[in-house]
């Protein structure tokens, strides 16, 4: 028999077999090939990237990223074209940056309720990004820290990624109580806000 037309049972639970079966109806497709294409496509995925998340993780990052309308450049040339608006009006590129924390942080809220998701969705766009670490400690009644490296090239870039990250947070309910910010490297201090009546 012809390898491509050989075909084998393969058990799914129930609900994913009426899901399968549905699709197919919609795609007038048999389940068989609809089936044997979603199967390949993902043992490739999960065979270069060593884990089965990533398919679910890379389309959330593609949902958030096609929401906001995110145009992908190199870092190279991010850095060199806010270096160069730093150097002309500070002010201004903070300003930019300030507005794009709220905009994005607002928009981060429809994907994430509270703080403790936005964290867990933030991790996830580290492994797409030129993020090579995001870390949290968690400092008890003095807040929780929250580390990030691998923010730019350069200290220009960190600086207006921090403005933009505080008002992000600011979104959220968090305050930003301390922050050292060096080049590629941003470290915050927060805590929730505290409502005053």
């Amino acid at each position: 028999m012809d390898a491509v037309r050989e075909r084998t049972t393969l058990a799914v639970r129930r609900d994913v077999a009426e899901k399968l079966s549905e699709l197919a109806k919609e795609r007038r497709s048999t389940v068989y090939s609809l089936a044997s294409s979603i199967l390949e496509q993902g043992i490739q995925v999960v065979r270069e990237s060593g884990s089965d998340t990533v398919i679910s993780n890379l389309w959330r990052v593609y949902k958030v990223l096609r929401d906001v309308d995110a145009v992908v450049l190199p870092s190279y040339f991010m850095d060199a074209l806010i270096k160069e608006l730093y150097s002309h009006d500070r002010k201004k590129l903070f300003s930019l940056f300030s507005q794009l924390g709220k905009d994005v942080g607002l928009l981060m809220k429809t994907y994430a309720s509270s703080f403790e998701e936005l964290v867990s969705l933030a991790a996830l766009f580290s492994y797409f990004f030129p993020l090579k670490r995001i870390e949290l400690k968690n400092l008890g009644k003095d807040g929780m820290e929250i580390s990030v490296v691998g923010i730019g090239e350069s200290i220009e870039t960190t600086e207006a990624v921090s403005v933009a990250a505080k008002e992000m947070l600011s979104v959220f309910g968090v305050e930003v109580l301390n922050q050292t910010v060096s080049r590629g490297m941003i470290k915050l201090v927060v805590r929730p806000k505290v409502n005053r009546l």
